[in-house]
């Protein structure tokens, strides 16, 4: 059955994330669920391949982009390379922080 929920836009982002994940959390994610720590160098990695903060203004270092099927088709792809841990920091970082920081941002944007 063909998904009709994404279109080329988000299934060229999942590539983005698919490749991202393949070269920088699958090879190592195992070790960081046994010492229960990702390195910091990682979270910075994955906000230059776009996988933090879409919602953000572009002026304020994020995508600027408002429709969560983005996240999503992160979600998933995280979700198929079974990276348990590194999942928690996107819902950290885009479903907990970003309610708090969207505000006063978009607030400071207007000013």
């Amino acid at each position: 059955m063909q998904r009709t929920l994404y279109n080329e836009d988000h299934e060229a982002y999942r590539e983005t994330v698919r490749e991202f994940l393949a070269r920088e959390v699958v090879p190592h994610k195992d070790q960081w669920d046994d010492d229960r720590w990702i390195p910091r160098e990682v979270f910075a990695a994955a906000a230059q391949a776009g996988l933090y903060g879409l919602q953000i203004p572009e002026e304020f270092g994020g995508s600027g982009e408002p429709d969560y099927r983005y996240r999503m088709v992160a979600t998933e792809e995280v979700a198929r390379a079974n990276a348990i841990s590194f999942s928690v920091t996107l819902g950290l970082q885009d479903d907990l922080f970003l309610a708090y920081l969207l505000p006063p941002i978009h607030h400071c944007a207007e000013d």
